[in-house]
């Protein structure tokens, strides 16, 4: 009985032991899997904004950490619903990994945050998977734990800082001076258009100018140090035989610096001015030209003083009781006398002939007259201009015997200044338009550049994208309208200075008219406004000067776009034959504001606004018919009147030609 008693008290002992170790093994296994879940938390509490855990079991989606989801949960399937539908692949195969056994995989997709509103306000969405397997089975997951990060504010303020930083390449690259950047040690690390073409480039990384450093080259050879702390500026004639570089520039050269003070880059701006040096040396010559006018008037004046104190002068005297005059040309001398019949005669003023009809009632008291009359003194037939200056004289009673008094021989006077009025009426209007020309475009100049000076120091302040979009914009287009303002000048000096010369070459029309207008496509900035190009030909091979056709179409659309608020602007072209020639009749249509008919002739006339309150100097249309003329073609404009839209039109005199006889250069 003892054995059994502790037979039995043993083996409750050893019961008692294994269930101690079941319950052991429990607590374990439940602390180190809250353990895996608190770390899995913890994880998502610290780095993301939300954690929802998807069951295997039932497809169902909860969220355990924010607002994600709705709060009864959501099934896989209904959630696809939410995901954007380009992307709905890119989260299944994301599901795909955890379920094939990866411990954690990553997705980006954008999520519709408005759930069953379906606004489509997507969010792009960051979420990080991570398995819980089966305590039993370890290879069977039974839930995922997605931490998710919202990201949408980063995407889009990368997606923005990407377009800002196209934005400034592209006003790099359109730059009307032309920039480039070099390391500390001289080398090139990018230009801009303007100086590639400035520099004649050969390609856009031209090995001559990647083998040469910035101190090597013949313009900065001597005059730029390596360790230079302040702007470099200076006007030269810049030279490179091995590209053909010979014009005026205007240079300057920015070191920059870093934080500590290290040198790191070299900025190059340089500028063509050899048109503005002839536009310069020409004003010198107007201002010569001026001053010989001047002094032309001032010899004139002196001429005239010389001719008033020695002028043609001959004194008379009349009498009314002998009905004759008698004329000195010195006092005691007489030169001629003669009746008053014969006196009336050589006079040709009607006036005064019937007032010396009534010689004594005419001269009663002192007149000073100018008149027109034939030569008293000599046999020429030719009229003269004669100031007579008299004054009654009396005898002894009182009574009124006759006159005296002198008369100048004008002619040589009046002529003077006749010719001085025309000559100073010249000097006046040169001056005057020179006035006009530098007032006018002092302000045209003027209100581009206080708009670009102006907001660019305002850009730094703008802090939000919208802010900064629009005031670049505002540079952009005030930097096209001063480009534009600038050839206008360059091409009136041109016109002025008669060097406006059309070279026609053997050319594609087809390829500059398009790609003109692919280029004049970017001005359009008005979404109302749609621009249209009609290219009928796939090649027309003929001989023209095509930069000043371009030139011409450029300034038609420019002059569209002005006064084009809704509708389209239409560039098109036909073969067209005019005085039994053939030739090309090039149009620009659009929907704007019309011309008057009373103003349609005026249209190409210098200087001619018809709309004071848009920017413009009124010189793009004058320069085409210019254009047009020196080709020996046509030039006109086509307008229902006010409101109703224009058409610009031009014709050249070409004739096409065969393919074969073209090279495209």
């Amino acid at each position: 009985m003892l054995i059994l008693i502790v037979i039995l008290t043993f083996m409750v002992i050893i019961i008692g032991m294994i269930l101690n170790r079941i319950t052991l093994y429990s607590i374990r296994r439940n602390t180190r899997r809250a353990k895996d879940i608190a770390t899995i938390m913890q994880r998502t509490l610290n780095d993301n904004n939300y954690v929802v855990s998807l069951n295997l079991k039932n497809h169902l989606a909860y969220n355990l950490y924010g607002d994600f989801l709705p709060a009864e949960g959501i099934s896989y399937e209904h959630s696809l619903e939410f995901i954007h539908p380009d992307d709905r692949h890119l989260y299944t195969e994301f599901i795909t990994r955890l379920v094939k056994g990866a411990e954690s995989s990553e997705c980006l997709f954008r999520w519709d945050s408005s759930l069953d509103k379906h606004e489509n306000n997507w969010r792009y969405i960051h979420d990080i998977g991570i398995v819980e397997y089966d305590e039993t089975d370890k290879k069977t997951p039974i839930n995922f734990y997605c931490t998710l990060n919202d990201q949408t504010e980063q995407i889009e303020t990368e997606k923005e800082e990407r377009e800002l930083t196209d934005r400034y390449r592209k006003l790099f690259e359109q730059s009307i001076v032309g920039q480039a950047f070099y390391d500390k040690d001289g080398h090139l690390l990018t230009a801009n258009q303007k100086l590639r073409e400035i520099l004649k480039f050969e390609t856009d990384t031209d090995p001559y100018y990647q083998r040469y450093t910035i101190f090597e080259l013949p313009t900065f050879r001597y005059i730029l140090k390596r360790d230079a702390t302040e702007d470099l500026y200076f006007c030269t004639k810049t030279v490179i035989f091995e590209r053909g570089v010979n014009c005026y520039t205007e240079i300057r050269v920015h070191p920059i610096y870093n934080e500590i003070q290290e040198l790191e880059f070299f900025t190059l701006y340089i500028r063509d001015i050899s048109q503005e040096r002839e536009l310069y040396l020409q004003d010198k010559k107007n201002e010569v030209s001026l001053q010989r006018t001047n002094q032309e008037i001032e010899q004139y004046e002196t001429e005239l003083k010389y001719l008033m104190e020695n002028i043609d002068m001959r004194f008379f005297r009349t009498s009314f009781e002998k009905q004759e005059i008698t004329f000195y040309r010195e006092m005691n001398v007489i030169e001629k006398k003669m009746g008053f019949d014969e006196l009336i005669t050589h006079f040709v003023d009607e006036p005064f002939v019937e007032g010396l009809r009534h010689l004594q009632e005419f001269f009663n008291e002192p007149k000073s007259t100018l008149t027109h009359m034939r030569s008293i003194f000599d046999e020429s037939s030719q009229l003269q201009w004669n100031f007579i200056d008299s004054l009654p004289y009396y005898d002894e009673e009182g009574k009124q015997t006759g006159t005296y008094g002198v008369v100048r021989n004008v002619t040589k006077l009046i002529n003077k200044q006749e010719q001085l009025k025309e000559e100073t009426e010249r000097a006046n209007q040169s001056g005057m338009r020179k006035s006009t020309f530098l007032a006018s475009m002092s302000h045209e100049i003027r209100t581009p550049l206080n708009a670009i000076v102006g907001f660019s120091d305002v850009l730094a302040t703008m802090s939000t994208p919208e802010e900064r979009e629009g005031i670049i914009q505002v540079i952009s287009n005030n930097c096209d309208m001063l480009l534009r303002l600038v050839n206008d000048i360059l091409a009136l000096s041109s016109l002025e200075n008669g060097d406006i010369i059309i070279t026609p070459q053997k050319t594609d029309f087809v390829k500059c008219f398009e790609s003109v207008g692919t280029s004049l496509a970017q001005r359009v900035k008005n979404p109302n406004v749609e621009f249209i190009m009609d290219s009928p030909c796939s090649s027309y091979i003929t001989t023209i000067d095509s930069g000043r056709i371009q030139q011409v179409i450029t300034n038609f659309v420019t002059n569209a776009i002005k006064y084009t608020h809704q509708g389209h602007i239409k560039i098109g072209y036909e073969q067209q034959e005019r005085h039994n020639k053939d030739g090309l009749y090039i149009y620009c249509e659009d929907t704007g504001d019309g011309i008057p008919k009373e103003h349609q002739s005026k249209v190409f006339d210098r200087f001619v606004k018809l709309n004071d309150f848009v920017q413009g100097t009124g010189l793009g249309l004058s320069i085409s018919k210019i254009i047009a003329d020196n080709s020996g073609g046509e030039i006109g404009v086509t307008s229902e009147g006010k409101g109703c839209g224009s058409t610009f039109w031009i014709w050249i005199p070409c004739k096409q030609e065969t393919n074969h006889d073209y090279e495209e250069i």
